[in-house]
This record gives C-alpha cells, structure tokens and sequence, in this order.
C-alpha cells in the first residue's frame, strides 16, 4: 500500500492539463500524454540484440558480444538507447516529481514490446519485479520509479507486479560513477529476496546503466530457483554490459 508521502506527492505532481504534451506542451488528441507530431519522432532501437539491445541491421541475432560474453539474463527488452528526450522524462521522473512521465514512459514500452521480434516459445513472465529502492532514498523521493513504471506496464500488458519480492538492504552510490571492480563489490549483499515460486520473471527499472544491478538481482533469482530471467528497461546506455 502507497504511503502517505507517496499519495500526496502523486497528486501533487499530477500534470493540471491531461490533454498536454509532456515534451511540446501542446495539446493532445484523446488526453494523450505525447503528441503525434513528438511521438512520431521518438528515437528507437529497431532490431535489438535480444540479450543486450545493442543496434543490429536486423532481427533475430546475437551482437558479437553476448555471443562471446552473454549477460546473467536471458534476454533484455527496452526501448531505445539512453539519449533526448527519454533522457529529460527519466530525470523528471526520478529527480523532480513528474510521475506522470512513468505513465508515458510504460506506455512506449508497452509500444516498443508489441512491434518486438518473438522468439520461439516466447512466453510472458509470471510477474514483474520492480528493481528495489533503498527505503531511506524512496522515502524522499515518495516512490520507486521502477515500481511506478512496472504497475503501467503490468496493468496494460496484465501482468501481475510483486512490489515487494525484492529488497535492497543497504544503501549504495550510484553505480555509473564506479569503475568495473567497485561496482561489483558496492552491490554485495546489496540485496535480499522474498521466498516465492515465481519460474519466468521480469525485472523492471528505468536505465540499464552498467548491468551490474540485474547480475547480482539475476543471481539472486537463480538461487531461489526463478529458471528465465528477462531485464525489461525504457533505455540502456550505449555501453555493452559486457564491456564494463
């Protein structure tokens, strides 16, 4: 159940005109949170790498990397590289209180999912799984943008969401800022789980910045037995995991 805190600042933070741009503030047909002109002009990634989403010229292959070097999941989805204006909505989101940017943001990826190349077998999670906030950081921030954006796609992809699975039980800095060596060693024990039977599960956040935060969450799910894991990001940076 959503605090106190978190309610209020839902409200408060609430765009006035629902029929407004979020990037032109122009209105919009159908109260839309995007306009067609800007929608139109989005920048995605066409025929990721299932495993990475690295850019490939068509569908259905492994980048070099991952066929070298293949992530802890089994496969990523997102829907373009870390770059305007996905960049600008993901800080509004996280740093300034828009949360109606996660509504907007889990509709694109709802979007970028169904025009996805499907693989055989491809099956939907049993559920999503928000990466975990801190309590101390989601507490002044009023929410997790993760969970924010795992309850849109969730309820339009109907995909049950388990806000509560995962923990993280220590405070870290942020990843980005560490090199390879510091970024596995400020994640462990970083993080601790909820017994479940969960089998197929989705890990959702905003950015895949290094990898490193879905390594350890992935291992942490192969050991309570979770047999697919699939990372589910609005954007990832242009660095391959692998590479960090």
């Amino acid at each position: 159940m959503p605090s106190i805190r978190e309610l209020l600042g839902r409200i408060q933070h609430y765009p006035p005109l629902l029929g407004d741009c979020l990037l032109c503030h122009q209105a919009t047909q159908c109260h839309s949170l995007l306009c067609n002109e800007c929608h139109a002009e989005l920048p995605r990634i066409v025929h990721p790498c299932p495993r990475c989403g690295f850019p490939l010229p068509e569908a259905g292959n492994l980048c070099g990397s991952c066929l070298q070097h293949p992530p802890a999941w089994d496969r990523l989805r997102i829907v373009a590289d870390y770059q305007a204006p996905y960049l600008q909505l993901i800080h509004q989101l996280k740093y300034a209180g828009k949360i109606e940017c996660a509504t907007l943001l889990g509709r694109l990826f709802c979007e970028a999912s169904k025009t996805a190349p499907s693989e055989a077998g491809d099956k939907r999670p049993d559920v999503l799984l928000p990466v975990p906030l801190h309590w101390w950081r989601q507490w002044r921030r009023g929410y997790n943008q993760a969970e924010e954006l795992a309850r849109v796609i969730g309820d339009t992809l109907q995909i049950p969401v388990d806000g509560h699975c995962l923990h993280r039980t220590r405070a870290t800095p942020p990843q980005a800022r560490l090199h390879k060596q510091q970024r596995k060693e400020n994640l462990q024990a970083a993080f601790a789980m909820t017994p479940s039977n969960y089998r197929h599960v989705a890990l959702v956040d905003d950015v895949v910045t290094t990898g490193a935060t879905a390594e350890q969450l992935t291992q942490l799910l192969r050991q309570a037995g979770v047999e697919v894991v699939e990372v589910w990001a609005i954007c990832r940076t242009l660095r391959h995991p692998s590479r960090d």
